[in-house]
């Protein structure tokens, strides 16, 4: 069952105006201007390398979560990642602080991922595109933050794949 990560409004708009507005529009208007003021035609691969960091950080930006059959994958277009069910122990949709010092990823234009700390929620990994419909999985490795459309619909969905808890303890059976 695929969940897609679509983005919130605040980062359509910062996607939008600020990645592809100021990050691919304003060097291609400035290397038109000095095409037409020089009048030297290699100036317009100016905005190329700005061209390549947009494409980069979307292509590593979080596009869905999907419940496979051995776990649950992380979708991006490039570098996937799956947490097999053993390794998931819980998941809920209680509001926690999150982000915050010490970030190892992107923030911003097409969503948060990568490795955070916040001195109240600790250690956590986001993988989200917007921060209104956030579900918090507990691994055996730390927190994962995910925001899939439906989130309700999605935890349920999870929670049906999540093995039971073994006993933490051999227990008699008489």
């Amino acid at each position: 069952m695929h969940f897609p990560a679509l983005l919130g409004r605040k980062q359509r708009l910062l996607a939008g105006v600020v990645g592809i507005g100021l990050g691919f529009g304003g060097p291609f208007l400035l290397s038109v201007a000095l095409v037409a003021s020089s009048g030297d035609p290699s100036l317009l691969i100016l905005p190329l390398p700005f061209l390549g960091a947009l494409w980069m950080i979307q292509g590593l930006a979080p596009s869905g979560y999907t419940l496979e059959e051995g776990g649950l994958r992380l979708e991006r277009r490039w570098a996937r990642r799956l947490i097999p069910y053993d390794r998931i122990t819980g998941c809920d949709r209680e509001p926690r602080p999150i982000g915050g010092l010490l970030a190892a990823g992107f923030n911003g234009l097409f969503g948060s991922h990568g490795p955070r700390w916040n001195p109240r929620s600790g250690w956590h990994y986001l993988a989200i595109t917007n921060t209104d419909d956030l579900v918090f999985l507990h691994t055996r490795g730390g927190l994962v933050v995910l925001s899939p459309s439906r989130p309700d619909e999605f935890v349920t969905a999870l929670l049906a794949e999540i093995p039971a808890k073994p006993a933490s303890w051999p227990t008699r059976s008489s």
